[in-house]
């Protein structure tokens, strides 16, 4: 009895929360979330205890006049899965979430139960498979807060420090940081600021010779080479150079003023200064290599900028 009352619910709960903002649990929102989920136990708990079949009538409703043979899911349920399936399909393509996708991932595991519903284990296996893939989510999720810089994806400074740890041998570390990149702010503002820091670190991304990319904090990355000599890693620094320099930002200028002219756009582009340090015999412990790879950013700044220096 309970089945059809979980396939129209359990759509309606998992659309519903996954469009709202995390505002935290110990406030006034973590309360209207727990008075939600309140109501439906309320519900549930009177339709199943008092045997008033107008409780249930609208989760058996045929609302097709054929009825379906492929499954016993009640027609109510089957449209709450489908609509809800798709609304969560379209929100993939706009963001990926860890979150949004074990959502996806516990919309089709419960709906493989319910429709096995006749099936003594099949409940309990894929419920218990769906409450799994929640945990793998949170989990992810809070790798990702804690370790995945939000702006632009890239690893954080936390995950930095963590790799750093991890170094042995010869390695090479390279800082970058956008020129002029204060005055791009003031001139085209933050948002626009916002989206040149993730097309720069989308180029980071791809840095080639096993370098991998971090976001060190501001304006500034940091790219780490493990078992690499300076000699090895320049010409990977110099290729990643012309790439950020030659990425188009479109840019597209609002005009409050006059509401018939069109946005003007425009393509704009930065530049990265880097400097980068190896391993010596002078500088043995990563935190140095850093400090001789932010001197070497320095020197690369009053060459002139868009440039690497050693």
């Amino acid at each position: 009895m309970i089945c059809p009352i979980i396939g129209v619910l359990l759509p309606m709960n998992i659309v519903v929360f996954s469009s709202l903002k995390e505002r935290g649990i110990f406030n006034s929102w973590g309360l209207k979330r727990f008075g939600i989920v309140f109501i439906q136990v309320v519900y549930i708990a009177l339709a199943l205890l008092s045997n008033d079949s107008t409780l249930l009538n609208f989760f058996y409703k045929e609302v097709l006049a054929e009825p379906l043979v492929f499954t016993t899911i009640p027609q109510p349920a089957l449209i709450a899965y489908s609509i809800v399936l798709l609304l969560m399909l379209l929100k993939q393509l706009k963001k990926q979430r860890h979150l949004d996708n074990a959502f996806v991932a516990v919309l089709i595991a419960t709906f493989i139960g319910l429709h096995l519903n006749a099936e003594p284990l099949a409940i309990p296996i894929f419920f218990s498979l769906s409450a799994m893939i929640l945990v793998i989510s949170v989990v992810q999720d809070s790798y990702s807060m804690a370790y995945l810089d939000e702006l632009t994806g890239l690893p954080a400074r936390r995950a930095l420090r963590e790799d750093l740890l991890k170094l042995s041998g010869e390695y090479t570390i390279a800082m970058l940081d956008i020129d002029f990149f204060k005055k791009f702010n003031d001139t085209y503002g933050h948002d626009t600021g916002d989206d040149v820091l993730r097309l720069v670190a989308s180029v980071l991304k791809n840095v080639t010779g096993g370098g991998k990319a971090f976001r060190y904090g501001g304006e500034e990355f940091t790219i780490v080479f493990p078992h690499a000599k300076i000699t090895e890693v320049l010409p990977h620094l110099e290729k990643l150079r012309a790439a950020v320099e030659k990425s188009p930002y479109a840019y597209v200028k609002k005009i409050k003023d006059d509401a018939k002219r069109k946005p003007t756009a425009k393509n704009l582009f930065v530049t990265i200064s880097i400097g980068v340090a190896e391993r010596s015999e002078k500088n043995d412990h990563p935190d140095a290599v850093i400090k001789a790879a932010d001197t070497a950013l320095y020197r690369a700044k009053k060459k002139g900028r868009n440039c690497v220096c050693k």
